[in-house]
């Protein structure tokens, strides 16, 4: 199964975005410092502006305002900045899919709502490093967009199949390929060699309670929560036909509580226009 994922990938996608592979080899370095991080971001003056204008939005809701990517580093850290770096840059990753196969805005829409809610509960339960939630929700379903570049007249029967018979596109995908989205997510995210905690939300965001550490597995079912919500509240679209089931118990392995959740489902919505602005 792995071979044919790999085919499915396709040299063009394995390779990680070039920005995040030098800022990771800086980080590496462990006589790298916040200049030679700030240099590898100023080196692309588009990413620098976009990474500024987000850091300086409610989306973190600063009170004073942030000038440089060295003031961003110092405020946010490293590890912060360098996933919305990759959040930034990844998008750029799947340009040029046609309209009528997939609406990439919608994409987008659904991918960063998902990604915004998970931040909210991850912070609301004091997890270390919300930003991983971010880039879990925007990455969860790229898996999609990568058969629409390799097969696409083989993708494009599957997205239509899933919306006539009301199936869930994971199902149909394994019908079709023998693998779904999130497998091929996984592969792809091994192979730009991401740190294996989100590797583990992308590939088990359907299926949360698979995970057997128990860390994990409330990481796994925040994203998962977050997902279903987004479908919920008719935020974009990623091409599943119907709002996905919640299992009972994966709001209680989430650990976040429900007047917390309820109170999220009533912020994302007038916060993702803005955001999708910012990233795309």
């Amino acid at each position: 199964m792995a071979t044919k994922i790999k085919d499915m990938i396709g040299s063009w996608a394995a390779s990680p975005p070039v920005l995040y592979y030098q800022l990771k080899q800086a980080m590496d370095d462990p006589e790298s410092t916040f200049d030679d991080y700030s240099r590898v971001i100023s080196a692309d003056p588009a990413l620098t502006a976009r990474l500024l204008k987000i850091v300086n939005s409610p989306f973190y809701g600063f009170s004073s305002t942030v000038e440089t990517i060295d003031h961003a580093l110092n405020i946010i850290g490293t590890d912060q900045l360098m996933d919305l770096a990759l959040a930034t840059v990844v998008v750029s990753k799947f340009k040029g899919i046609p309209r009528d196969l997939i609406n990439m805005e919608t994409f987008w829409m659904h991918s960063i709502a998902t990604g915004i809610a998970a931040r909210k509960m991850a912070m609301a339960v004091g997890i270390d490093n919300p930003e991983r939630f971010y880039l879990a929700g925007m990455l969860h379903d790229i898996g999609t967009l990568l058969p629409l570049k390799q097969q696409t007249e083989v993708a494009k029967g599957v997205l239509e199949q899933a919306r006539e018979t009301k199936k869930h596109l994971f199902l149909v995908e394994k019908e079709t390929y023998g693998f779904s989205h999130a497998e091929v997510c996984q592969l792809l995210l091994m192979e730009w060699q991401l740190p294996q905690r989100l590797i583990d939300m992308v590939t088990y965001h359907h299926f949360p309670l698979e995970v057997s550490d128990p860390e994990v597995r409330r990481d796994c079912c925040i994203l998962n929560m977050s997902d279903i919500m987004i479908y919920f509240l008719k935020i974009g679209n990623s091409g599943e036909p119907s709002v996905p089931q919640l299992h009972p118990d994966v709001p209680k392995h989430a650990g976040v509580p429900k007047d917390v959740i309820d109170k999220i489902r009533e912020e994302v919505p007038n916060e993702v226009d803005e955001t999708v602005k910012m990233f795309i």
